[in-house]
């Protein structure tokens, strides 16, 4: 169930563009330190959003990786600045964007083992970045 999940997370995001102004700030930082964007989406009642964020998000060692390689930008599901392209009913919810016209690379959602995800972003920025 969760590759359908993701199919249609993917699906829907490569439908449309976002909106030239969401996240220009962390475009024009991920493009000059020659990082991907890490866009997560959570809901504040959420239990595997929160098990995500303090396995993966505030542990120390993980996040240090991240920010080695992606600008990180966490998102409530419910903030109605949010781009209809971004919303989804499954949370959590990750999305890999370029800093290029903030172009869709992958995404995924639900709750994934740390070193799981962690793998999974390694092999994403390594197929951008080769």
């Amino acid at each position: 169930m969760n590759t359908l999940l993701k199919a249609l997370f993917v699906t829907i995001l490569s439908l449309t563009a976002l909106q030239a102004s969401f996240l220009e700030a962390e475009s024009a930082k991920a493009f000059k330190e020659k990082k991907l964007i890490l866009v997560n989406i959570v809901s504040e009642d959420c239990p595997y959003c929160k098990q995500m964020a303090k396995e993966v998000f505030n542990n120390p060692t993980y996040r240090k990786q991240i920010d080695k390689k992606y600008v990180f930008v966490t998102l409530n599901q419910m903030d109605p600045t949010l781009p209809a392209d971004l919303r989804t009913r499954y949370v959590p919810a990750n999305a890999i964007m370029s800093p290029k016209g903030l172009a869709f690379i992958d995404g995924y959602t639900g709750y994934m083992e740390p070193t799981a995800f962690m793998k999974i972003l390694d092999e994403v920025y390594k197929a951008e970045f080769k």
